[in-house]
This record gives structure tokens, C-alpha cells and sequence, in this order.
């Protein structure tokens, strides 16, 4: 099955570095992915569906997952395989991994159907059973991936975020990737999007009960029109140049390689990355290069790799203040730097240092300002004052999942 390739391409805000002293630029990665040549030429699914059935999920909640659950089902095909954990402070493994037919259909949407709330949330166990049950029937050529659903906060089990996290990091490497769903006001949204960015998925945050049927879609939606997977972005760093990744996204530094971890990506899809590159002075009619390669495996698992340079040549520093500035793009990057600095404030916000996250904000916008869109800049100022009063859960949660998708930038 031949598709069409990604591309890689590079710009930045200017091209040019002064001889007499250090010159900082933006570069902005930006990838493309080609829309499917034919509807029928996609990657099977071998998902792992992982419920909440804990005490808190009771009425509509849970309701509404059994709901969703089935309905994802009914949109599967013979393609396809899939199993079934639901956990409270008991894992139950509803269904092993089998490919989707009529009669697999018939009965794990019976299972689902009779799901109760229960006790505790042993998250952890749930969801690691759900990612073993899809290693189990892992392939190269499949999206094999772990759907997670919660209401509440781990409290049985595994319950420490770093390695919950680095388990989702371990599972990724092997090529299970895990997206996560919080619904309502009392998971833990740092956790979730942790699992989700280390795994290589998604993180959603449903506010009411009614929106999970289409949020399920929507993650099935994307899974379904994957053309990309597991793909990495690879920046070779000059020597005597510093490059800093903008976005807080999952990354490896090893010795002058910066490599970045973008999941799979969908046909359409086009995802920008920003660095931060920081230049020592040189002679004049010199030029440094950052080299980067895009990799990733395609619908028939065969490795596919795409390059990009950006090049930046040297003036003296009066001819470099003469080229202006690429404007644009610095209040694209400006808008992931000041995602970041939120999440960042969130979290020091919850752990009741209100007067720190509130001058993280202030300190942010301080220095991205000059090329944010008015609106934003407002935005981020009205925040600042909030977070010196205290949030509102249901603010933090709102304020958290916006920054989030600022930060993956993905159309």
C-alpha cells in the first residue's frame, strides 16, 4: 500500500547572526501529513478499553461510558481487535483481546451493559491490564493503543504520577500507546495528561457526562485515519550551540541529538515545533546549520525518514537588526511559551503557592507580550489575578486542558 510521505520543513524569525555578539532565534518545525489516498487504506486497531466503574461513577457517569464503550465498538470492523478491563479497587478483565465480529460485539456490549459502580480506583491495575492485554496481540502494522476513562484519583495501587509516567514512557518504547479521559471535576489532570504525553496518545478533559460519546468518537475518529506512527522528530545540535525545546513536550537528549516523541499522527495533520537556538559569535560569511530528520513508521510498518535544515549565516550586527523579524511565527511560539508557563503555574496554583504561580504568569507574559495577539496577552493577565485569589476546580481544569492544546499545536 503506497501512501504519501510526510514532510519536514524549517523557518525561523530571522536567518541571519551577529559576528560581535551571541544571537538568539526561533525555528519553527513544522510537519505535514497528506490526507489518506483512499477512505480503506488504514492502519488496523488493537485498542484496549480500560473503564472507571469505581464508586464515584455511579448515575450518568457511568451511564454514559456504557454508552460510549458499545457505540466505539459498533464502529470497529473485522480489522480490528479489541479488549475490555473495568476497574474499581478490583481489575476485571470483561474481555481478552479478539478481533471484532458480530457475536465478540454482541457479548462485550453485554458486559458493558451490566457494569456497576463498585469501590476504590485502582487506575494503575486497570490500566496496565488493558495495556497487556494489548501487547499481547501487538503488531507492527497495527495502532495499538490503551483508551483510559476516569472520574477520580488513583488511590489503590500504583498512585505516584512519576511512575505511573514512566511506565507509560517504557510502554511507548515497545509500542503501546495510551490515551486518557478525565470526566468532571476530581481526577488528577496533571496524571492524566502525563500518561497520555508520555504515551504517545491523547488527553481529554470531558466537563459533562453527556460529551463522552462524542470525545470517544472523536479519539476513534483520529485513530482510524492514523498514516504515521510512532513518530519522532531528531534535531542534530551544532557544537558551541544551545537549542532549547519550547512546549515542555517528551523528549531525549543524547550527547549533541535532541530527539522529540510525537505519537502518531493522523492524515491532515499538521503538527509545529518550536526550539529556541542560541548562537556564539563567529566570523563574518559563516554560517551554522541545525539538521533535522523526521521519522516514522507507515501503514505497512516500513521505516520512513524526512530531513530539514535551517541554516543561519553571519553579519555584522548592524546588517542583522536591518532583516526584520519574521513576526508571525514569534507569536506562534509566543503563544506555546505562555501555555507552558500555565501549566507550570497550575500546578504550584494547586499546591496552594498562589503568589509564585501568579508571578510565573506575570514574569511569561513580561517577556512574550511584545508578539502575542492582544486578546491573549489580556487573557493571561485576567489569569495571573485569578491565580493570586485562588481557582475555581473547574477554572483549573479548564485553564489546564486549553494550555495543553496550545502546547501540542496540532491542527
Amino acid at each position: 500500500m503506497e501512501t504519501e510521505r510526510l514532510t519536514l520543513s524549517a523557518d525561523c524569525d530571522r536567518r541571519l547572526a551577529a559576528v560581535e555578539v551571541s544571537s538568539r532565534r526561533t525555528v519553527e518545525w513544522t510537519i505535514g501529513v497528506p490526507q489518506a489516498a483512499r477512505t480503506h487504506d488504514r492502519a488496523p486497531l488493537n485498542l484496549g478499553l480500560v473503564l472507571d466503574r469505581s464508586g464515584s461513577m455511579r448515575g450518568e457517569k457511568l451511564a454514559y461510558v456504557r454508552r460510549a464503550a458499545c457505540h466505539l465498538l459498533d464502529l470497529l470492523d473485522e480489522r480490528d481487535r479489541a479488549a475490555a478491563i473495568a476497574y474499581d479497587d478490583q481489575v476485571t478483565t470483561l474481555a481478552t483481546s479478539e478481533p471484532v465480529s458480530d457475536r465478540m460485539r454482541t457479548e462485550v456490549k453485554q458486559r458493558i451493559d451490566a457494569l456497576r459502580p463498585g469501590g476504590r480506583t485502582d487506575l494503575a491495575g486497570g490500566w496496565l491490564r488493558g495495556c497487556h492485554e494489548v501487547a499481547e496481540q501487538q503488531r507492527d502494522t497495527d495502532v495499538n493503543r490503551a483508551l483510559l476513562l476516569t472520574d477520580g484519583l488513583a488511590n489503590q495501587g500504583i498512585t505516584d504520577p512519576e511512575e505511573l509516567a514512566q511506565h507509560a514512557r517504557e510502554l511507548r518504547r515497545r509500542g503501546v500507546s495510551t490515551s486518557t479521559f478525565g470526566v468532571g471535576l476530581d481526577f488528577n489532570e496533571h496524571l492524566l495528561e502525563a500518561l497520555a504525553e508520555e504515551g504517545g496518545g491523547h488527553f481529554y478533559y470531558i466537563e459533562r457526562p453527556e460529551q463522552i460519546p462524542d470525545v470517544f468518537r472523536r479519539e476513534l475518529g483520529e485513530l482510524l485515519t492514523v498514516v504515521a506512527r510512532e513518530v519522532f522528530l531528531s534535531i542534530d545540535v551544532p557544537k558551541g550551540v544551545a537549542v532549547e525545546l519550547l512546549g515542555d513536550l517528551p523528549h531525549e537528549r543524547d550527547g549533541s541529538r535532541l530527539r522529540l516523541f510525537l505519537g502518531d499522527l493522523g492524515a491532515g495533520e499538521r503538527r509545529a515545533i518550536y526550539t529556541r537556538v542560541l548562537l556564539p559569535p563567529d566570523a563574518p560569511g559563516t554560517a551554522v546549520v541545525l539538521r533535522a530528520e523526521l521519522g516514522y513508521a507507515d501503514l505497512e510498518g516500513r521505516p520512513i525518514t524526512a530531513p530539514a535544515e535551517q541554516w543561519f549565516s553571519y553579519a555584522r550586527e548592524a546588517e542583522v537588526r536591518l532583516v526584520p523579524l519574521y513576526e508571525a511565527l514569534l507569536s506562534r511560539a509566543s503563544e506555546v511559551e505562555m501555555a507552558t508557563a500555565a501549566a507550570r503555574a497550575l500546578k504550584l496554583e494547586r499546591t496552594g503557592s498562589r503568589s509564585q504561580a501568579q508571578a510565573l504568569i506575570v514574569h511569561s507574559l513580561a517577556a512574550s507580550a511584545a508578539y502575542m495577539p492582544p486578546a491573549s496577552a489580556a487573557a493571561y493577565g485576567d489569569l495571573a489575578a485569578e491565580m493570586g485569589q485562588g481557582l475555581s476546580e473547574e477554572q483549573r481544569k479548564q485553564t489546564h486542558f486549553q494550555a495543553y492544546l496550545k502546547r501540542r499545536t496540532r491542527d
